[in-house]
């Protein structure tokens, strides 16, 4: 028998990321979107002591600057350290413990690199004027730290260290009167850009490729291999969640039991390998049908399938049950022994308010014993139980 023509699961996004790569450091928007929010994350504590220790570190400059330098230097460095730089820190390590900012620790970050840099180079600039020379290896320092302490985003981090390295080159070449001097600063800061910027895109890849594993395998722990739905585990641990949900906001629970008939007969005809090319096609039809954030489409096992949905209308769960139905016999999948030559599934519906005292089992055995009525009532239909007793 030919292979049938399936539309199979949702592929994943994360396999999709890895199998197309991402050398430019950037996922589709949705994805980026989560993976900033992992990255935010996992290196909040980083980002909070890497703060603290700038702000610290600076804070030592500022009375190093006013312990050495002419007063006529320290009179600028001093204020610039103290009253620009070090409260950008502080703004930052103050986000770390908001959880609001947490998600977005991107931006105040971004405005302390820059603060930085460029106040570093405004230094540097103060110092060649006066003809007083401050220690370049402050730049240094600060485009490492920039590159691969801060933990910014690359391209940002690139941004910043190329603005920061532009203003240096314009400084240098207004105020500097030692050609070589010039050139070997230059020089420096260019190099420690190259190998900051190449450490820094190695160790973002890194990064990324371990989010997408980790969410890879997250997911398939919680997919059916076969159908790409999601399997028993992740279905109880739904449920577990709405009906919690539910009790809170009084709103009704919806379970359908969707049965394929008569599917061994299909396995012992067709064989093994088409029953799970047919399983394929039935699984996209009812995953098809779960449509609201909340609802769910699981395989509950061998050839039964499970559709929750949350907060349903009574008037509505007969359209529901005739949708799934009708989907599968649609894809008119050829059965000799089943109902009408296609290949059929009946579909049970039990729907409740929770209560207090009672989890979902119930509701699942009032589904199962729904879907066993329309079994005997010649399959290929739906049955509904629209008001579960639940026992006091």
């Amino acid at each position: 028998m030919t292979a049938l023509p399936v539309a199979a699961a949702a592929a994943s996004p994360y396999q999709h990321a890895l199998d197309r790569g991402f050398s430019t450091l950037r996922f589709e928007p949705l994805l980026e979107r989560e993976f900033q929010r992992f990255h935010s994350r996992v290196n909040l504590a980083r980002v909070r002591w890497s703060a603290w220790l700038a702000f610290v570190l600076y804070g030592v400059f500022v009375a190093i600057d006013i312990l050495t330098l002419p007063p006529d230097v320290h009179h600028w460095t001093a204020p610039i350290r103290a009253f620009a730089i070090m409260p950008a820190f502080l703004w930052v390590i103050a986000a770390t413990y908001r959880d609001a900012w947490q998600p977005r620790m991107q931006g105040p970050i971004t405005l302390a690199a820059t603060m930085a840099g460029l106040g570093t180079v405004l230094l540097i600039a103060i110092g060649l004027r006066a003809r007083h020379p401050l220690p370049y290896e402050g730049i240094l320092l600060v485009a490492m730290f920039i590159y691969l302490l801060a933990s910014l985003g690359w391209w940002r981090a690139l941004a910043v260290n190329l603005a920061t390295l532009v203003a240096l080159i314009g400084a240098e070449l207004a105020w500097q009167i030692d050609p070589q001097a010039r050139l070997y600063q230059i020089v420096f800061m260019l190099a420690a850009n190259i190998v900051g910027a190449t450490g820094a895109y190695f160790l973002e890849h890194s990064t990324r490729a371990v989010f997408l594993v980790q969410r890879l395998l997250n997911e398939r722990a919680s997919h059916d291999g076969l159908t790409g739905l999601a399997n028993r585990a992740a279905l109880d641990e739904h449920l577990a969640r709405i009906w919690r949900q539910a009790l809170r906001e009084r709103a009704a629970v919806a379970i359908a039991m969707v049965d394929v008939d008569h599917f061994k007969r299909y396995n012992d005809r067709y064989g093994h390998a088409e029953g799970d090319v047919a399983l394929q096609a039935v699984a996209a039809a009812v995953g098809a049908q779960a449509r609201r954030p909340l609802d769910l489409a699981a395989r509950y096992g061998g050839e039964e399938f499970m559709l929750v949905w949350y907060r349903p209308l009574d008037a509505e769960l007969a359209t529901l049950g005739e949708q799934v139905r009708a989907a599968i016999e649609a894809l008119r999948i050829p059965h000799a022994e089943g109902e009408g030559g296609v290949l059929t599934a009946s579909v049970g519906i039990a729907c409740v308010v929770p209560t207090p005292t009672h989890g979902p089992q119930r509701l699942m055995e009032a589904a199962d014993a729904a879907l066993y009525a329309a079994k005997q009532a010649g399959r290929n239909g739906v049955h509904i139980d629209a008001g579960v007793a639940l026992p006091a």
